[in-house]
């Protein structure tokens, strides 16, 4: 009796342990190929394969940055204390306009430097014209008349060497003010009212730069340096106006690598209008240059990547599909330019990573 109970439970167990493992073989087979019918193939959507230029674009990340030729830095020529500041950082100013005054020792001795020389020049004609009388009554000799009238030319000369110095600086008395050499915006201010202000000072006071145009200056990577020449025209986008493309050229190519991060700078100068485009703004630069030929080209979506390789599914007719492996040219957003197919042939757009892994299911 107990041997029949042993019996009949290990057939139990056994019975269980088969079914357990059929069930497992069931999950781990791949997919049958006839899961592929007829009404799902007839409700894929597909694209033909076209044949189109190789598009030579290249997205590069700039920065705006002032248009250097409109763009002067402002500098004390005299060292002084700041008594008052005129404009502020992003404020527009003509040329000419007074940007800071300073209270200026140096400017006070400069126009002391000026009357006392004037003092002297007329001193020294006062002396030369009595010379010339008592020359002309023979009561001294020539070479003292030409001592006097040549004190008299060294007085003028140093006026107008003093005059000279203050056109210079430009100050007058004890004041000196900073004005501006162009018109535009003031894109850096380094003063503030009661500081001191060396003429030594190497930074600038204030920069000054017409917008009216702007560089951008965008970075290339070494490896898509060959594919940049002057003169290739971009579309330039910014984050401020991002559905806004503003066209230029590459004007300018900075043959030189930044060792930091192996990049290689390059110039488009654009009109600014509106004065949309503001220094340090960064921007998208999408270079276009010549075609590189023609090849086939399918959506970027359509391509399945399997064991590195790439492929498609193609609808050969309403009851067939098929793969095909393909080359990759060029990638550019949503469009992958291939080899390996012909134009007209329809590549699958949905459910094609399920599709190709049914069809290659074993």
């Amino acid at each position: 009796m107990k041997n029949s109970i042993i019996i009949t439970y290990i057939v139990f167990i056994t019975a269980v342990l088969s079914a357990c493992n059929s069930k497992n073989k069931e999950a781990d087979s791949p997919i049958p190929q006839n899961a592929i019918t007829d009404s799902l193939i007839a409700t894929l959507e597909t694209t033909p394969v076209e044949i189109s230029n190789i598009a030579n674009e290249t997205k590069l990340n700039g920065i705006i940055e002032p248009d250097e030729t409109k763009e002067a830095n402002v500098f004390a020529l005299v060292s002084g204390k700041v008594i008052s500041v005129n404009a502020e950082l992003g404020d527009y100013v003509k040329k000419g306009a007074a940007l800071a005054t300073l209270k200026s020792a140096e400017i006070a001795g400069a126009t002391n430097d000026i009357s006392v020389s004037s003092a002297n020049v007329d001193n020294a004609k006062k002396y030369m014209e009595s010379q010339e009388e008592l020359f002309k009554g023979n009561l001294i000799t020539s070479q003292e008349l030409v001592s006097a009238q040549m004190e008299y030319k060294k007085a003028i000369s140093e006026f107008n060497k003093s005059k000279q110095i203050a056109a210079i600086t430009g100050g007058a008395n004890e004041t000196y003010t900073l004005r501006a050499p162009l018109g535009g915006h003031i894109i850096e201010k380094n003063i503030t009212p009661g500081s001191e202000v060396r003429s030594d000072n190497n930074a600038a006071l204030f920069s000054i730069a017409d917008l009216s145009n702007v560089w951008v200056i965008a970075s290339v990577y070494e490896s898509d340096i060959n594919s940049i020449r002057v003169g290739d025209t971009v579309s330039i986008s910014t984050l401020a106006n991002v559905g806004k493309k503003h066209k230029g050229v590459i004007d300018k190519i900075y043959n030189v690598l930044d060792p930091a991060n192996r990049t290689m700078k390059v110039r488009v100068s654009l009109r600014n209008t509106g004065n949309e485009l503001k220094p340090g703004m960064f921007a998208s630069v999408l270079v276009k240059g010549k075609p590189l030929g023609q090849t086939t080209v399918i959506p970027s979506g359509a391509v399945v990547i399997n064991n590195s390789k790439y492929y498609v599914v193609l609808k050969k007719d309403q009851h067939t599909l098929i793969t095909a492996e393909v080359k990759i040219i060029k990638r550019i957003d949503n469009k992958t330019f291939v080899s390996g197919l012909n134009p007209g042939q329809e590549v699958v757009t949905t459910s094609q990573v399920f599709l190709f892994e049914a069809l290659n299911a074993k």
